[in-house]
């Protein structure tokens, strides 16, 4: 790789948001991907930047969150997923409890 297509690399990557397992940000939504522990159903989450992910006041370490239950197809527990997000939606810290965290490439093998 030339010296040139390393700079165009490193700036490009530079403001993008290290990878979180389970968490995707795309343009306009966040993607979560998590197993519930009871049944071990994946299941695939898209969150609406414009209207789901809500803002918070300053001070807190965090500008947006997300408080979300979610209830799979196979059974009816529940999984209490809190996300809270700085301003360049980049995830600072992640809970969930009754489920578990799974990568992008678990859910869609999965699926298949």
């Amino acid at each position: 790789m030339g010296l040139l297509a390393k700079l165009v690399n490193k700036l490009s990557s530079a403001g993008q948001a290290p990878r979180q397992p389970g968490v995707e940000v795309a343009k306009d939504a966040v993607w979560v991907y998590i197993k519930c522990d009871k049944c071990g159903e994946k299941l695939a989450l898209r969150l609406r930047k414009s209207s789901e992910i809500q803002r918070e006041e300053a001070g807190r370490g965090y500008q947006m969150f997300i408080n979300k239950t979610v209830i799979g197809n196979q059974c009816f527990n529940r999984m209490h997923l809190r996300l809270e997000f700085d301003g360049a939606y980049r995830v600072v810290n992640k809970q969930l409890q009754a489920g578990t965290f799974i990568t992008k490439e678990e859910y869609e093998n999965s699926a298949s």
